[in-house]
């Protein structure tokens, strides 16, 4: 009887063990660093385009290789959702103090036929001249892209001036590596604090 109690003991003892085992391991998976935005590490690809920037250059992916890139598809006739989301991005980038010339924000024009390179220009330069380019090229080749990362758009229609599209950023961390998405809904601090963090564990 001895024996059988010692031995019931020794299993509650045992698994009274686990628990406080398992239970601490859980604890120290919550204090890792957990990212408020919807990340997509794994979900999209890398960073990857062929197109022509704002200043009349060729440029690729490996043009901007080592910096933090916000990516973002509208057009320069805008009336809300663009303009909103590039003052909005450029607030953040202003936030991040000395890390911003680690950053930059690439704005992809849908509407390559009407927004020429000094339009485009123009535009981008009104909101930051130095962390914002604005990207162009052919329309297919913009189709592609906007595929490629799932950016939800509709071209305009013959009597209208709009065309619609998604208002999500697509965050790539200096690598490359698609990491975030951002939407109007996320909080300029939260937005602040999770680039911030790429950047610290990017360096």
């Amino acid at each position: 009887m001895y024996n059988r109690l010692f031995r019931t003991r020794g299993l509650k003892f045992g698994r009274t063990i686990l628990c406080v085992a398992m239970t601490l391991l859980l604890n120290g998976c919550d204090t890792e660093k957990q990212w408020q935005l919807h990340e997509i590490t794994g979900h999209l690809p890398d960073l990857r385009f062929s197109l022509v920037s704002d200043n009349k250059q060729p440029v690729t992916d490996q043009t901007y290789q080592g910096y933090l890139v916000m990516l973002f598809f509208g057009f320069t006739s805008c009336k809300t959702e663009c303009p909103a989301t590039l003052f909005r991005l450029t607030k953040i980038v202003q936030r991040l103090e000395n890390k911003t010339h680690r950053i930059l924000i690439l704005f992809v024009t849908l509407d390559p036929g009407r927004d020429t390179l000094q339009v485009l220009h123009r535009y981008v330069t009104a909101f930051d001249t130095e962390h914002t380019v604005g990207l162009t090229g052919n329309e297919s080749g913009i189709e592609d892209l906007a595929k490629r990362y799932r950016a939800a758009f509709r071209p305009r229609e013959s009597d209208s001036d709009e065309i619609s599209h998604s208002t999500a950023v697509y965050v790539f961390d200096p690598q490359g590596h698609a990491r975030f998405l951002i939407t109007p809904e996320d909080a300029v601090e939260t937005v602040t604090n999770d680039l911030r963090g790429i950047l610290d564990s990017s360096q």
